[in-house]
């Protein structure tokens, strides 16, 4: 009798040991199952150009990640910059070729991550005021006095108008009239504010414009300048590179293919 009371309790006790366990495996569980749905930062670094179709597309992808993007929008050459300098980013989109071999060269991408993302056209913008007598051929007459651009040494955008410039043989007549900008968005602000009668940004910044203060005059033929390309790639030393990786490939759903074709890129 006091045997099958010995058997019966340690039965007893196994099974509460096991309950015991499960719970404390469920907890665990639960534990890790909250830490996944925090999420991790993400920073982003991005050419000026792609404010507003990235900040659409981070916001859906918002819907179904727990991952919080951190954007900053600058010059490409500014941007490549600061990374230089140690600022933070996991993933960086340029809007030129030229900022993305430099930092290839300085071994800080991840090399077999790198692709061309987009692409974008060069167009000429100008103030409400001053859109009757804008236009390519009379940017170097006396009819137009400013011309607003990005910093060509930061901003890809003045690097591509000032190829015009130089291709067109009138970088010496528009010389003095040449307003420089810190970024596209910049220099669609001088235009619309009448700061400046016109102006070069891409087609995608263009399309901003509101229609009381700018208009678009043209798109610059292509020949005139190096070919506009927006390649991306995660940094090598990303602390957070499995969750960048996954927003990377968000980027190439149909889903923000079509946002960047909405805001007036060409998806690659």
């Amino acid at each position: 009798m006091k045997a099958k009371k010995s058997i019966l309790l340690l039965a007893l006790m196994l099974a509460f040991a096991c309950v015991m366990a499960g719970c404390g495996g469920n907890s665990d569980s639960e534990e890790q199952s909250s830490t996944e749905k925090e999420g991790v930062e993400i920073t982003v670094l991005a050419a000026a150009s792609l404010t507003d179709a990235l900040n659409e597309i981070i916001a859906e992808y918002g819907k179904e990640s727990s991952d919080k993007i951190t954007t900053s929008y600058a010059g490409s050459g500014e941007l490549v910059q600061q990374i230089k300098g140690g600022a933070p980013c996991d993933l960086f989109i340029s809007a030129s070729k030229a900022n993305m071999d430099d930092l290839e060269k300085e071994d800080l991408i991840d090399k077999d991550s790198r692709k061309d993302l987009l692409g974008n056209t060069l167009t000429l913008v100008a103030s409400a005021e001053a859109a009757d007598k804008v236009s390519m051929e009379a940017l170097s007459t006396a009819a137009v006095k400013q011309i607003t651009i990005g910093e060509p040494e930061t901003v890809p955008a003045g690097k591509y108008a000032s190829q015009v410039f130089e291709n067109m043989k009138i970088a010496d007549a528009v010389e003095g009239k040449i307003v420089k900008a810190k970024d596209v968005r910049a220099v669609l602000n001088y235009v619309e504010t009448g700061d400046a009668e016109c102006g070069f940004v891409y087609k995608t910044d263009a399309l901003m414009l509101q229609e009381d203060k700018g208009k678009i005059v043209e798109d610059v033929e292509s020949q005139l300048h190096d070919p506009i390309v927006y390649p991306a790639a995660i940094m090598k030393d990303s602390a957070q590179a499995e969750a960048t990786k996954a927003f990377y490939e968000y980027l190439e759903t149909d889903y923000a293919k079509g946002v960047f074709e909405k805001y007036g890129f060409a998806v690659k």
